[in-house]
């Protein structure tokens, strides 16, 4: 039996919360509890950004089995002596749910794992390719700082940092949450530990600059950024006050300002480009796979 193709660019396929950290007590990893300013430390070089995307493209049923097709890209960006350079894209089409690559003319998407049932097991095996796609771009860079777009998920010998822009999780006490609206640009809050899927690591909070004008919410600007426990956060720490905002992208240009840092911007327009236009993808798909609806 063939697949049959169901909608194009499935409605309520978003992306989520990144996994949230284990139940523990909380616990500083430094005091007292009051927000740092830091001196603007050089950063490594080569600094490299690594981000990917992912995009659902049309969910199919064969039968009773459902798929999702979708597209993922990764790459990185390197910058070294004011030069900025990208590195290692990458670009795949995958079928959750398939078991063996389903061709659309010129697009073939190879088979890609469930996580879950329903939905939103097709969209986590989505969301573990866009990251297993990170994670090999991740691998083959070589010394510097990594800088990954999302939470921290993999380990390397060079210091590495991840950066989440948006809050789903509440990650401090209570009674320690009014430092994060006190946070004036260019500062921090203090590192604090957090423990998930085996990985130690050091957070912190990172305020951004912000355009004088406009009413706007607590957590505007707000990055929460973080490490390996295992290697030196209270540096990298110092080290990102300088870091972030310096690479903050203004409204005018990116919508997601401040936290869509610049080169980030850049290579997600790259990866953008490179993953095709929906349009296109969708009328290949319905002549293909029958009318969606």
């Amino acid at each position: 039996m063939a697949w049959r193709l169901l909608r194009l660019e499935p409605l309520g396929l978003q992306e989520g919360p990144a996994s949230p950290p284990e139940p523990g007590a909380f616990r500083p990893l430094e005091e007292p509890w009051e927000a740092k300013r830091g001196g603007k430390a050089p950063w490594p070089e080569p600094l490299y950004f690594v981000d990917g995307r992912e995009r659902a493209e049309a969910l199919v049923a064969q039968g009773p089995r459902l798929a999702l097709l979708g597209c993922v890209a990764a790459g990185a960006v390197a910058l070294t002596g004011g030069r900025v350079e990208v590195l290692g894209l990458r670009v795949r089409r995958v079928g959750v749910g398939l078991e063996e690559a389903l061709w659309a003319g010129e697009l073939v998407y190879e088979p890609a794992p469930t996580l879950g049932e329903g939905l939103e097991g097709l969209q986590a095996g989505l969301r573990a390719a866009r990251e297993a796609l990170e994670k090999e771009v991740a691998e083959g860079l070589e010394g510097g700082l990594l800088v990954v777009d999302g939470p921290v998920r993999l380990l390397r010998e060079g210091p590495l940092l991840g950066y989440i822009k948006t809050h789903w999780v509440r990650y401090l006490p209570k009674e320690r949450e009014a430092l994060l609206e006190a946070l004036a640009p260019g500062e921090r809050t203090p590192a604090f530990r957090v423990h998930r899927k085996g990985l130690e690591l050091a957070s912190w909070y990172v305020r951004l600059p912000l355009p004088p004008e406009g009413l706007r919410p607590p957590l505007a600007g707000l990055l929460r950024v973080e490490t390996p426990l295992s290697g030196p956060f209270l540096e990298l720490a110092d080290l990102s006050l300088g870091l972030f905002p310096a690479l903050a992208s203004h409204p005018v240009k990116d919508p997601r300002a401040p936290q869509n840092l610049l080169p980030v911007g850049g290579l997600e327009r790259e990866l953008s480009r490179r993953m095709g236009r929906p349009e296109v993808v969708g009328r290949m798909l319905a002549r293909y796979l029958g009318g969606a609806r």
